[in-house]
């Protein structure tokens, strides 16, 4: 049986805030209830890398939360996360599923509707779509799709779609009313001077945000 596919997915993050570790906001959005935690690291060594993704995965463990590695297969892998994120530029969804087996989630990145079946396609369990808004966690978001095209995007979609790019609290429930499964948050967390209560604001919203 695969992991539960939560509709918070707090990514953690370095380059935006240096405050907390990606150990330190994997903690601290799980004691805000978050219930899936995405590790994202771009930069530093496998080493380092696989050190934090151990520590994160075994915070998860005991707190029964989804682990999901972005990028890196081999880090997921090597601590047994719940599943793998992978982007247009990573290794192929086929490949990846070949490796993890049947019983790890695998999510596919798409800024567009072709993207989005490519992904559905090669056997993704949920795509992350955006960005909804403009962001800085990445180099090359592409062009803001907007709350209203989510719609569009669920009803097309026969997996769950995970929002992503620039969310805040405030969009929220707009967003779950467009039949979106769930949300990724980076900044609206980890740049947070709170992030365990942004988290619980965030799932308070999401358990009474879908209609």
């Amino acid at each position: 049986m695969k992991p539960t596919l939560g509709r918070l997915h707090v990514i953690t993050d370095t380059s935006l805030q240096s405050k907390y570790t990606h150990v330190d906001l994997a903690r601290l959005a799980i004691d805000g209830g978050a219930d899936t935690i995405q590790f994202r690291q771009k930069e530093g060594s496998s080493l380092e890398m696989y050190r934090s993704a151990e520590a994160i995965m075994k915070f998860c463990r005991e707190a029964g939360v989804t682990m999901i590695v972005n990028d890196r297969l081999d880090i997921a892998l090597a601590v047994d996360a719940d599943g793998v994120h992978l982007g247009q530029s990573d290794l192929p969804l086929p490949v990846a599923r070949k490796l993890l087996g049947d019983n790890k989630l695998i999510g596919g990145s798409a800024v567009n509707f072709d993207e989005l079946q490519i992904a559905i396609n090669e056997g993704a369990d949920y795509v992350g779509y955006g960005p909804v808004f403009g962001t800085m966690s990445k180099s090359d978001p592409g062009e803001p799709k907007g709350i209203q095209s989510m719609e569009t995007v669920a009803e097309r979609s026969s997996v769950p779609i995970i929002a992503i790019g620039g969310i805040k609290l405030r969009h929220v429930t707009d967003l779950l009313s467009t039949g979106i499964h769930g949300i990724a948050v980076i900044s609206a967390i980890c740049c947070a001077s709170d992030p365990t209560a942004a988290t619980r604001a965030c799932m308070e919203t999401i358990g009474t945000g879908r209609k």
